[in-house]
């Protein structure tokens, strides 16, 4: 007499383990791809930031000019442009400035720190009254 045993279906182990790689696989892609996005969001608005700086920068030295002060105070940039009291200045900001002045205009380098340890110039005349 032999004994018969029938095997149900069902899943084994090794078909949970593949399941179970399969939707770590996807979930890895899934969050690379949403991650990938979010940086790529936070970019563009850090470079919005800088153009908005950038523009600040030459109205601050357009007005500078007009009111006869030649002193520019990378402090007063700062806090007047992020909107605070000097304490919570964020990114993006001015760390250095240069000058230099011929007979027609004084060339200001202003060194902007989009992110700790990137940064890049950016470059503002202003001319002189005759």
């Amino acid at each position: 007499m032999s004994v018969q045993t029938k095997l149900r279906p069902a899943y084994s182990l090794v078909e949970t383990l593949v399941a179970l790689l399969l939707i770590s696989i996807v979930f890895m892609i899934i969050t690379t791809g949403i991650s990938s996005v979010l940086q790529s969001l936070s970019s563009i608005q850090n470079q919005q930031k800088v153009i908005e700086l950038e523009n600040f920068l030459a109205r601050y030295i357009y007005i500078q000019g007009s009111v006869g002060q030649t002193t520019i105070d990378l402090n007063a940039i700062n806090s007047g442009f992020h909107k605070s009291n000097g304490s919570q200045i964020s990114y993006p900001k001015v760390v250095n400035l240069s000058s230099t002045a011929t007979s027609f205009f004084v060339k200001f380098v202003f060194t902007i720190e989009r992110v700790p340890g990137k940064t890049e110039e950016f470059v503002v005349y202003q001319y002189k009254s005759y």
